[in-house]
């Protein structure tokens, strides 16, 4: 008589796996169209003639690769008053190179400038617990992957989720700014709390200028409120680079107009992750995942992430980068990685 009962237990097996994977449909389904709903309902209610900018700059993406299995997921998060078309050019040539990839956007951002002046930073980082929980569905190998603001979120989320992270990469992160302005905000918003409680609110500072790279994406308008959120966020990353444990790649551009260039190199300096990288690129921008040299950055994000990945997760060291000088556009671009 032939025994029925491996059949029976493979086919049970498919089933749960089906079953499971129906599941993990849902509950990304279900996620990543609660994101869409919550931008939609912000943008509906901020938006601003002539100065909003179109729907499609603000809204939260999902990439997938065309491949069964992606390589890993990629958790991309955008920087400070700027929106998730600032990171779709990378999260395209990672989803190209085999990833799957979730572009975050921040609370308060992709709107209007008065939507985000009342959100605290907890809510900006609470994407980045999203975004993982959605490609969570796709891979168990999930990476943080943030520009400038948004790479001190995912600096945050790594010292938050070690668990559920397999590394975190961070581009042009503002452990110090250019601007010394920024360190007045807190007493700036102190006189605007006075100001109000004598009733002269007229007399309150309640935004700033901002004259950024992007002008397609980034608001014109920079509330002090956020911007003191912002302060917040810098000094939280700063607080928890120490308890880093994951594989960390930095990099930073070496003429930042924004960010001051020492940023990456002292991020890269106190990661208490064994297993870290550090990459300087000649560059005379601050954006530099967009425009002219931007491939160059993608690559070494990709090549990180190769790695990385394939890193169990009890760590062993990383192999040793060496030197990779290229030119694009004129722009010389040096690559220094140390482990």
């Amino acid at each position: 008589m032939v025994d029925v009962r491996p059949a029976k237990d493979m086919i049970a097996r498919l089933l749960h796996r089906f079953e499971m994977l129906m599941a993990r449909r849902r509950v990304r389904q279900a996620l990543v169209a609660e994101d869409l709903r919550a931008f939609e309902d912000a943008y509906a209610r901020h938006y601003i003639p002539g100065e909003s900018k179109p729907p499609e700059v603000g809204r939260p993406y999902l990439l997938r690769p065309r491949r069964l299995k992606p390589l890993g997921g990629v958790v991309l998060t955008h920087g400070f008053l700027a929106a998730p078309l600032e990171t779709r050019q990378l999260g395209e040539a990672l989803c190209r190179a085999g990833y799957a990839v979730y572009g975050v956007r921040l609370a308060g951002h992709g709107t209007a400038p008065e939507d985000i002046a009342a959100r605290p930073w907890q809510e900006w980082y609470g994407a980045v617990e999203r975004g993982v929980a959605i490609l969570e569905t796709l891979s168990d190998k999930v990476a943080l992957c943030g520009f400038s603001a948004g790479g001190c979120l995912s600096l945050i989320g790594a010292a938050r989720m070690p668990e559920r992270l397999r590394a975190v990469i961070s581009i042009c992160a503002p452990l110090y700014v250019r601007n010394r302005g920024i360190h007045f905000v807190p007493s700036i918003l102190g006189f605007n709390s006075l100001l109000h409680r004598v009733g002269a609110d007229r007399f309150r500072w309640e935004y700033s200028e901002n004259h950024p790279e992007n002008l397609h994406i980034n608001y014109l308008r920079n509330p002090l409120t956020a911007a003191n959120e912002l302060v917040n966020v810098m000094a939280e990353s700063e607080r928890v680079l120490e308890t880093i444990s994951i594989p960390a790649l930095v990099v930073q551009a070496s003429q930042d107009p924004t960010v001051h260039p020492d940023s990456g190199p002292d991020i890269f300096g106190r990661l208490g992750s064994p297993h870290k990288e550090l990459t300087v690129f000649e560059r005379g921008r601050h954006g530099i995942i967009n425009g002219a040299g931007s491939e160059e950055v993608s690559s070494r994000v990709a090549q990180f992430l190769e790695r990385a990945l394939l890193l169990p997760r009890e760590l062993k060291p990383l192999p040793v980068v060496t030197e990779q000088p290229a030119v694009t556009e004129a722009e010389e671009t040096r690559a220094i990685s140390a482990v």
